[in-house]
Formats: C-alpha cells, structure tokens, sequence
C-alpha cells in the first residue's frame, strides 16, 4: 500500500498503519485531502447524495495524482433549507464544524501539517471556511481551500449558464457531472414531462441576466432577496430554470478533468513552500 512513501491506495480507511507511517515517513509533504459533500434532494432524476458521491469521486482522483491520503468523514452535510423534501439529511453547522475539525486534528496528532478541504456542496461553504480559520490557529496546520480555474472558456461558458438560468442545483450542469460519475444512479426517464418548477418573482429573475450593465449590482440583490429554504424558490427541488435533459456528460468530464488538474497544480506548487514558522511547534 506505500513504499518509499509512495502510495497504490490513497483511501485512509483502506491502509494499514505501517503503510500510513511509511507514507508520513517518507513522502516530502504529506498532504491529507477532506472531502464534504451532502444528502439531500437532489430533484426528482438525481440521487440524494449527488454531492457527496461526486466529491469521493473528485478527491480520491487528486489524491492518486499528488500521492496524497484522502479521507471523506462523513456523507450529509449542512443542509437544513432542504429539509422539506423527503430523503433528506442535514447535520448542525455546529455539528459539521466539530466533524472537520476533529478530523483534522486527528491527522495534525500525528504530524500532518498540509490539509485540502474539497466542498461540493454550497450550504457547507461557510462552515469549511471557519473550520479552515480555526485549524490554522488552533492546531498549528496550513489548510487549502483552492476551486479553479475560473478563466478557461469552458468555465466561463459554465459560468454564465448558471447566472443566466440559476444553474446550481439539480440542472443539466449537476445532471452532467452525475452522468459522468455515477450514470447508473440517475433516472433520467423521470423527467419525460419536464417543465420549470422555479418559483423567482419576476423582478429578481430580471436580476439573473449577466449582460446587464449593473449585473454586479442586481446579481447582489438577486441573491440577498432569495428565500432561505427551498420549497420557496422550487415545487420540483431544481433550481435551475434550464432543462435537466440537455445535460452533456462530455463536458462534465472536460469541466471536471480541469478542475481536478487545477487542485493538482496547486498542490504540487503549494509543496514547494516551506512551512512557515508560525506553524510549526
């Protein structure tokens, strides 16, 4: 499982302990990559832990391109705005929050001072950031968080779709990325009588346009005037106003191909900085 530091699994859970002390041993920068995701509705075609299930998938490919551990502590996230449809599973901020720092202080224990966190879903994304802050302090370890890159034109091109029709949960952006991981999870027949169950008041839906001149200002107001849970913006749990069955699994691919050699980048250039003195003991 590792030789010479140089790991065949990348999985925590699958490596013995003297394969793990080699790994610390003998790998230069010892990196540990957390993955957080989700379980909730994912609309009606989608599993529930399309996040989570897409993040396993995201890190464990990183990890086996950096010579990194990964590890995903747990499968629901924070997802309380979810909690009207049936299926889904939400953990306090609070609760989340003590998950990914005892993981990390789990590993810091034992002298891992590099760690990624990858989200996957947005309801997590403050929590990580304030468990990144804490970690930092607290337990005397650098943390990552890098998502890129975001000046490819495929990225821009997906970008401007998920302005343009909200494309963030459940639209043929998330349908694609499920295609592409876990094909046999997604029912595609559901959605034969397709149509729009996005609930935005016509003022804001306004706001969405990005080639609006004061698209900065209204896209602000768009996302400060939005209802907390989803049932208030969504009847169907999608939030996208585009068809999910346009999704294209081949640019999901190419999409995730430059996100994942974006994170490799990072973390390769981010092993040639030293560990600053403010972090070590």
């Amino acid at each position: 499982m590792s030789e010479n530091g140089r790991l065949s699994r990348f999985w925590v859970q699958d490596l013995t302990r003297p394969a793990f002390e080699d790994w610390l041993e003998n790998e230069p920068e010892p990196i540990v990559i957390i993955g957080i995701g989700a379980i909730e509705q994912h609309g009606i075609h989608l599993p529930l832990g399309t996040d989570s299930l897409g993040v396993h998938e995201f890190i464990h490919e990183i990890a086996g391109r950096t010579n990194s551990v990964c590890i995903h502590p747990c499968w629901a996230g924070f997802s309380p705005h979810h909690m009207a449809f049936p299926g889904s599973v939400t953990f306090s901020a609070e609760t989340l929050l003590n998950i990914l720092l005892e993981t990390i202080e789990s590993f810091a224990h034992h002298g891992v001072k590099r760690f990624v966190m990858i989200n996957h879903h947005g309801g997590n994304t403050q929590t990580m950031q304030l468990a990144a802050q804490i970690a930092k302090r607290k337990y005397k370890v650098m943390i990552a968080t890098p998502s890129g890159p975001r000046n490819t034109e495929l990225s821009k091109k997906i970008r401007d779709r998920m302005t343009r029709y909200f494309e963030v949960h459940s639209g043929p952006r998330e349908t694609a990325y499920a295609l592409h991981y876990f094909p046999e999870l997604v029912e595609m027949w559901r959605l034969e009588n397709w149509e729009s169950g996005v609930i935005i008041p016509d003022q804001l839906r306004e706001y969405m346009d990005p080639d609006r001149e004061d698209f900065e200002l209204v896209n602000q107001v768009f996302h400060a005037s939005l209802p907390p849970n989803t049932e208030d913006i969504t009847r169907n749990g999608q939030y996208a106003t585009s068809d999910p069955r346009k999704a294209d699994p081949e640019e999901a691919a190419a999409s995730m191909e430059e996100s994942i050699q974006f994170i490799v980048d990072f973390i390769e250039l981010w092993k040639t900085v030293p560990v600053p003195k403010g972090y070590k003991d």
